[in-house]
């Protein structure tokens, strides 16, 4: 399976208007532009980077994001659930993820524009400013390396097989 994407993900710039809201005190948007269009739905984006990560990362994810991060996440195998965030929104184009605990709340978005373009967001708004904004310095570029590699791990899983095989 060859590498579906023109170039690998790259950040961007947040979309002005935000799909969470007003407020949030973090933001950032990556990007992945795609050599054909890529019709599975936004949700099985997320569910495929995110659930089908190599195990060792997953658990790191998983880890982060209950004990640094501190959300509170629901059953992974809830069909509800990605890898134990909340299911807010599931259309084509369009999935929004929420997962929540005492010091902030997060948004993972995974928006298409276009059939040949996936852009992934995430929001985080502090309940907690103080708190949050230090495990966010620690836990923030971890984030801003892993989200990257896992929307391009996402465009591989939806290349076609171009080996002939079915």
């Amino acid at each position: 399976m060859g590498n579906t994407s023109e170039r690998g993900a790259v950040r961007v710039a947040p979309a002005a208007q935000s799909p969470v809201g007003d407020r949030y005190d973090y933001a950032d948007a990556f990007e992945i532009r795609l050599k054909a269009p890529d019709e599975r739905p936004a949700e099985e984006w997320m569910r495929c980077g995110l659930e089908r990560a190599p195990l060792p990362l997953r658990w790191t994810i998983l880890v982060a994001h209950r004990f640094a991060l501190r959300f509170h996440l629901g059953a992974r195998s809830s069909p509800d659930h990605v890898l134990g965030w909340q299911v807010v929104t599931s259309e084509p184009d369009l999935a929004h993820l929420r997962a929540s605990g005492p010091l902030m709340r997060g948004d993972l978005v995974a928006r298409r524009d276009h059939p040949d373009e996936m852009v992934l967001l995430s929001y985080l708004t502090f309940s907690r400013p103080l708190p949050a904004r230090l495990i966010w310095a620690a836990v923030g570029p971890i984030h801003r390396r892993i989200a990257p590699y896992l929307l391009e791990r996402a465009a591989e899983a939806g290349a076609p097989d171009r080996t002939g095989s079915s």
